[in-house]
């Protein structure tokens, strides 16, 4: 799925719900492509986002939603101009992405049960005592699930859910942006919700063959954090993709 993301907001799908974009009229050499993981809530605000950093650093990009594996090859082979977002340590074995700092987004993730469960999760070191799902490929959620015995991994957060419901698992972890769509989309069922986890911050990485254009897009990062509108966005996105 290729979303052409070169201004406002508009009306066409990101990964099947609540993202769209209108495209301005912008000359193709002049557009970066870039991948984004096609399961999380995250992706959608952070896509958002990111637009509207590009903007203010005078540019203009197009996302192409893939599963995550795939979405980190076509960046690191070059296909793509780089990745939406990943955590700060992804790029230490990939030298030929440039993260740009500051981060621009956050994500929390927490432990879902069903409440006939009676799950009590108040850390991480909590989570040994149940079986887990988590989603594939989300390098976030597999610093708290690395070494546990039971663990599945699913497609993306909707199955996760459904699993859950079904009464496959005794704990979804998944950050609260993707759990909040999810539950939605499946009737918003009664589910309980741990205290969060564990929080990582979101890098914007880019292909070594545009590192020319990390400073101008660090500098938009930064002047839009330092000034409070970064933080301002991202609320207004996430209350958007709550209604």
């Amino acid at each position: 799925m290729v979303l052409p993301v070169h201004g406002g907001v508009g009306r066409r799908a990101f990964t099947g719900a609540l993202l769209g974009w209108s495209a301005a009229s912008v000359h193709a050499r002049d557009v970066l492509t870039i991948t984004a993981v096609n399961k999380t809530g995250a992706s959608v605000v952070a896509a958002r986002l990111l637009t509207d950093i590009y903007r203010r650093a005078g540019l203009a990009l197009q996302i192409e939603a893939q599963p995550a594996p795939r979405a980190g090859l076509t960046a690191l082979s070059g296909q793509a101009d780089g990745e939406l977002v990943r955590i700060a340590s992804y790029g230490q074995n990939y030298p030929q992405l440039i993260r740009i700092d500051p981060p621009f987004y956050r994500v929390g993730v927490r432990a879902y049960s069903l409440p006939s469960r009676s799950a009590s999760v108040r850390s991480r070191d909590d989570l040994k005592h149940y079986t887990l799902g988590s989603i594939r490929g989300m390098a976030y959620v597999h610093d708290l699930t690395e070494h546990h015995p039971a663990v599945t991994q699913t497609q993306d957060a909707l199955q996760l859910f459904r699993m859950l419901l079904a009464g496959r698992l005794d704990l979804a972890l998944c950050t609260t942006q993707a759990a909040r769509a999810s539950l939605l989309s499946l009737g918003t069922p009664e589910v309980d919700a741990s205290p969060e986890l564990a929080a990582f911050e979101l890098h914007h990485y880019l292909h070594e063959r545009r590192r020319d254009l990390a400073p101008r897009i660090a500098d938009a990062v930064r002047r839009m954090r330092d000034s409070g509108e970064l933080a301002q966005l991202a609320a207004a996105y996430e209350t958007a993709q709550r209604e």
